[in-house]
């Protein structure tokens, strides 16, 4: 089941980030802050077990830009290593894409890092273009902006434009 998240869904989140490595992990006052003022793009997947008692399996944390109402930004999306391949990510980011499209955005931005393969090829099946009007270089074989979140953070930038 994926839902939007709520203020105390943070804790279960910070819990859930320290499995999705090489993905930044946060201190859990970013996560408390998302939870309670961006819960319109921040998503949770959850699975019940025998007892009833739901587990958070997947997260995703985006926002829509202050400045431009018509961009968006994926700030981080996690699925728990056990459940990958269940389409879990894909739900998240369409139900991210469903409510982002309806509040205006015309684009939806998000970064990862070079040495992340999986998430690259994953953004790329969902339609996300690498480095969209960037320069880049080439290092290690991949292409991707250098220095992007500062010296030596060099960073894939993902754009996807979404149809009106």
């Amino acid at each position: 089941m994926v839902r939007n998240a709520v203020e105390g869904d943070f804790q279960a989140i910070s819990d859930l980030a320290l499995n999705c490595s090489p993905m930044i992990t946060e201190r859990n006052s970013i996560y408390h802050i998302f939870t309670k003022f961006f819960q319109n793009t921040v998503f949770i997947a959850e699975i019940e077990d025998e007892k009833q008692i739901k587990r958070a399996i997947g997260f995703l944390i985006g926002f829509i830009s202050q400045k431009n109402k018509e961009d968006a930004y994926i700030h981080l999306l996690c699925v728990h290593p056990s459940c990958r391949g269940m389409g879990l990510a894909t739900d998240l980011i369409k139900n991210f894409l469903k409510v982002v499209i309806e509040m205006g955005c015309k684009r939806v931005y998000l970064i990862t890092k070079p040495v992340n393969k999986t998430a690259i090829d994953f953004y790329t099946r969902m339609g996300f273009k690498k480095n969209y009007g960037y320069k880049t270089d080439t290092i290690d074989g991949e292409e991707l902006v250098k220095d992007y979140n500062g010296k030596g953070e060099h960073m894939i930038v993902f754009q996807k434009f979404l149809s009106d």
